[in-house]
């Protein structure tokens, strides 16, 4: 049968529930099969035998069910000692955190542009685009754009997520953090300025009559940005000057 619980008195170890049929049925603690105490309004499960319910079980809809055991989970992670240096890692210091928006923004937009968007990662491709152009000046006669260098200067840019990735090991294990902060930030704002540096050459490539058309719509992505705010926000946590605000004091 099916009912609810009417009430439970806990000094007594006894209560009531009454059933879908309209009838009431007593039932004492011995005879419950929940996890949790009984409590007034819980919808069970019981055998009746002589109006006294036997065997109660709480029903619980599979969604209540699906978050009782995450919530099982994630209280046994938390108890754990991996659960407890990964909240140390993040509720400690700023390395982690500001690590992994390094990481996130370095696949955001870096360049944007009506034709293609790029990520830092894939910047390669707009150096392909700089190389076509530059073959086809030096055909022309025009003088070499120094692209070469440029695709020197930007294999630069794997530091910062390579860096990033240092500064979340350092974070977990304790060692070198303050000295994978520094180079991180100095990666993150650098790989930033990459992306300043080749749009510029990208736009002094073009045609004088087309590049200040260009210029308005060869834009700077949120990526580039977040770069160098997250790079000079880990040089302002190494010098001290910003805290994790869920540090404790």
């Amino acid at each position: 049968m099916k009912g609810k619980i009417l009430g439970f008195n806990e000094a007594e170890g006894s209560g009531a529930i009454s059933a879908e049929d309209g009838s009431r049925h007593s039932f004492i603690q011995a005879d419950w099969r929940g996890q949790r105490p009984p409590q007034a309004g819980m919808t069970v499960d019981f055998e009746s035998a002589d109006g006294a319910a036997k065997e109660i079980y709480p029903v619980t809809s599979g969604a209540m069910a699906a978050l009782g055991s995450m919530n099982t989970d994630l209280s046994g992670l938390s108890g754990s000692p991996e659960g407890a240096r990964i909240a140390a890692m993040f509720t400690g210091s700023l390395a982690a955190p500001l690590a992994l928006v390094v990481i996130a923004a370095c696949f955001m937009n870096a360049i944007t542009s009506p034709m293609m968007s790029v990520n830092l990662i894939d910047l390669g491709k707009v150096l392909d685009g700089l190389n076509l152009a530059g073959a086809a000046a030096s055909i022309a006669g025009e003088q070499d754009s120094g692209t070469g260098a440029a695709g020197a200067l930007l294999m630069l840019r794997f530091a910062a997520p390579l860096s990033a990735l240092w500064l979340i090991w350092a974070a977990w294990s304790g060692k070198h953090e303050r000295a994978a902060m520094l180079v991180t930030g100095i990666a993150a704002i650098g790989a930033g300025l990459l992306v300043i540096g080749l749009r510029s050459s990208a736009l002094s490539m073009l045609p004088d009559f087309v590049r200040a058309e260009a210029s308005e719509v060869i834009n700077l992505g949120l990526g580039t940005w977040v770069l160098l705010a997250s790079g000079a926000a880990l040089l302002a946590a190494f010098a001290g000057k910003l805290r994790n605000p869920l540090a404790k004091v």
